[in-house]
């Protein structure tokens, strides 16, 4: 019997990428995802339902051996928007699924995280894949099952969701013959083929790769104006604008990886009741009930 795969979040930009590779390696492929994906393979089987209902994830769970969780709150902006939204779906969406792999004996779960889960920047969506990386971790060692964080940077290609920075740029080139960014365009970036990604997400679901946080970027640094001017080279007549000042919010400028522990201040009073009276009270309380 060949092992079973489960895509959360299938239909979305990455995973339907990551499904469609999965299949045509052979494997056994189901499909999770609020809304029936355009992309399902004819040997791939479709579950539409939520990641909040802990009985689609049961159904969805049995006799799977990996599960590549990507069903998300995935846009930053959204995130900000509807922030208790963004929580539900992205942590606890990922603590229902992971309830439903520990009944199931689910071996393996594949976590769709991002680079700003160590960031400063990306507002509550940031917050909300450092939890849920956290939790996965936690629970994983606790009832022995296997992990892998993927910590995606800057991907494009085709099937990009409306939010996605190339896609943007594609579409504004080819119905206005315009881009206006948002920054001053400095801001340097490590985009990666969604194709490469897919592959790189399929390496390391080995055996060799578990239990490991892994940073996915492409092989080189270009700064957005440079990107642009790709553009530009393809479109001679593409006009290209860049804002006087930064005005996107969340973004970071080079290095995402600028998150800070909140070590705590130690806050003391001028007088505390000592330990010895205190364990004396708390006796002499408990010798009172006896008596009574």
């Amino acid at each position: 019997m060949k092992k079973k795969f489960l895509v959360t979040g299938a239909s979305g930009f990455i995973a339907s990428h990551v499904a469609d590779l999965l299949t045509n390696q052979g494997k056994r492929v189901i499909l999770l995802d609020r809304v029936k994906s355009p992309y399902k393979k004819i040997k791939q089987k479709m579950i539409v339902g939520d990641i909040n209902n802990f009985r689609t994830l049961n159904l969805a769970t049995k006799k799977v051996d990996t599960i590549f969780h990507f069903a998300a709150t995935a846009d930053i902006n959204e995130a900000d928007n509807k922030p208790f939204e963004a929580i539900e779906n992205n942590i606890l969406g990922t603590v229902k699924l992971l309830k439903a792999c520990l009944k199931n004996k689910v071996k393996k779960i594949i976590f769709a995280s991002s680079v700003y889960a160590i960031s400063e920047n990306g507002g509550i969506y940031s917050t909300t894949k450092l939890a849920s990386e956290i939790i996965i971790e936690r629970l994983c060692k606790k009832y022995n099952f296997k992990y892998v964080i993927l910590r995606f940077g800057t991907v494009y290609g085709e099937r990009a969701n409306s939010f996605n920075t190339i896609k943007n740029f594609v579409d504004n080139a080819k119905k206005k013959l315009k881009i206006f960014r948002e920054t001053k365009g400095d801001e340097v970036r490590k985009y990666i083929h969604v194709k490469d990604v897919a592959k790189l997400v399929l390496n390391l679901s080995k055996k060799t790769y578990e239990n490991g946080h892994y940073n996915i970027f492409g092989n080189k640094k270009i700064n957005v104006k440079s990107l642009l001017n790709i553009f530009k080279r393809e479109m001679p007549n593409l006009k290209v604008k860049y804002s006087k000042y930064d005005k996107k919010n969340f973004n970071y400028k080079t290095n995402p990886f600028s998150f800070k522990l909140r070590i705590g201040k130690e806050i003391k009073l001028k007088k505390y009741i000592s330990l010895q009276d205190g364990i004396a009270n708390l006796l002499k309380k408990w010798r009172k009930k006896l008596k009574s």
